[in-house]
């Protein structure tokens, strides 16, 4: 096990560009063993060009008890130059985009979503397996045992809310707010609303930083943060089954549908419209990077 140590330094960072154009977009897409970083911008057609990628098939840094466990990749997120993965295989990684080195790594089952919070403190949804239905909290500087846990059933989604300075968690029925406390290492259930359908599945922040996108099995919808109110995603409301959605700044959405079972081999784009091919890849999951 490796530690972030001085790693967690970087959260006053600004994201980083990998010195792309200020007018090239980039996304990530995760699916079987592959996060790949693909340039929207000077992608041909349909095709794809990947910038960067990581497997962890061949990660040299992944002990093999360890590596069997992402050969389903269900999420991947970017905070800086670092990675965030999670496999629903179970477990859970940070990757250094820079050095392509996985710099934390730890047990969670059935893991569905990661999230960085302040303090270097590291979040995880378990979904259901007999070890999962979880909210899991990681402090890295202690190893990767969790210092913190609470029930939750069918965890799918956390999301950093730094406006508020909460962690919000989606589940099967519910969307918690939970209020972190550093000095202990623990959280507090501040607010809880039942969502809109059934089986709570991606949750990802708006543009704006003052709504949560989040998808069911019967629907989308967004959660405005302040008023705390479910409304449609503009044009998504009556989507059933989507597996990823984000939109950008420029209004341009990000989503994934599955074609076979729960995976897709097509990243979709809405406002303006495209789609890009991946093969024979099992993707799960995109988002803007």
């Amino acid at each position: 096990m490796k530690y972030l140590g001085l790693l967690f330094c970087l959260l006053g960072l600004t994201i980083t560009s990998r010195g792309q154009s200020p007018h090239e977009k980039l996304f990530l897409v995760c699916g079987d063993t592959k996060v790949l970083l693909i340039n929207y911008t000077t992608s041909k057609d349909s095709i794809p060009n990947i910038v960067w990628s990581w497997d962890s098939a061949t990660a040299p840094d992944l002990p093999d008890s360890m590596r069997k466990k992402f050969k389903t990749l269900d999420d991947c997120k970017h905070y800086g130059d670092l990675i965030l993965v999670s496999s629903s295989g179970g477990a859970i990684a940070i990757v250094n985009q820079k050095t392509n080195k996985t710099t934390f790594y730890a047990d969670v089952a059935m893991a569905h979503s990661v999230e960085i919070l302040p303090g270097g403190y590291i979040a995880a949804a378990a979904s259901t397996h007999v070890k999962g239905n979880k909210l899991m909290l990681f402090d890295p500087k202690k190893g990767n045992t969790p210092v913190y846990t609470d029930t939750l059933y069918s965890g799918h989604g956390v999301v950093w809310d730094a406006i508020s300075q909460s962690l919000y968690a989606l589940n099967y029925t519910t969307l918690r707010e939970y209020k972190p406390n550093q000095a202990t290492g623990t959280m507090t259930l501040k607010n809880q609303w039942t969502i809109p359908g059934k089986g709570g599945h991606d949750l990802q922040m708006a543009p704006d930083g003052k709504r949560l996108f989040l998808t069911t099995e019967t629907s989308s919808r967004e959660f405005n943060l302040t008023t705390h109110q479910f409304t449609d995603i503009r044009d998504w409301g009556n989507i059933p089954n989507i597996k990823s959605v984000g939109q950008n700044k420029e209004g341009q959405f990000i989503y994934t549908l599955p074609e076979e079972s729960w995976w897709t081999y097509h990243v979709k784009f809405s406002n303006p419209a495209r789609v890009f091919t991946f093969g024979k890849m099992h993707v799960y999951k995109a988002r803007w990077y």
